[in-house]
């Protein structure tokens, strides 16, 4: 909930979203990267059901929260990133930090993704896993960061 908390209101729908005009994608997730013809074809992104407009950088919350919480190694993000930004990906810069436009979407995600993970494991009645961990932990740096430093 602290990790939550440190969302502006926007993130949290609690007002409107600052674009409402890019086109989105709306749940890409790297399984929804294809080749096609295989195996050296273009990518492609399919399963578009949640297209919509938005903050284009939402498309981009899932890989860059698995990349801060350390679920994605920085070389499988960089090369990811690298691919997005030639591609001419609108959600950040052609150059330079990426994390003005990803942090609020990425910090949004894992605090989401783990907030699912603590209730399906307490239904499970199991402890966390390793992954979850990592996102309950992810939350509990966000809480503690923006607690210490209330413009974060």
């Amino acid at each position: 909930m602290r990790a939550w908390a440190t969302l502006p209101p926007w993130a949290r729908g609690e007002e409107p979203m600052p674009d409402t005009t890019t086109l989105c994608h709306g749940d890409l997730h790297l399984g929804q990267l294809v080749r096609h013809p295989a195996p050296h074809g273009p990518w492609l992104l399919i399963d578009v059901d949640d297209l919509g407009t938005g903050v284009p950088a939402w498309d981009l919350a899932r890989p860059a929260a698995w990349y801060a919480c350390g679920l994605l190694t920085s070389e499988e993000w960089l090369r990811f990133l690298a691919a997005y930004r030639a591609a001419g990906g609108p959600a950040v810069p052609a150059d330079g930090d990426p994390w003005a436009a990803l942090d609020v979407p990425a910090r949004a995600l894992t605090a989401q993704t783990a907030a699912r993970a603590v209730t399906k494991a307490v239904a499970a009645g199991r402890p966390l896993d390793e992954v979850e961990r990592s996102l309950v932990d992810a939350c509990a740096r966000i809480g503690s960061d923006c607690a210490a430093d209330p413009s974060s």
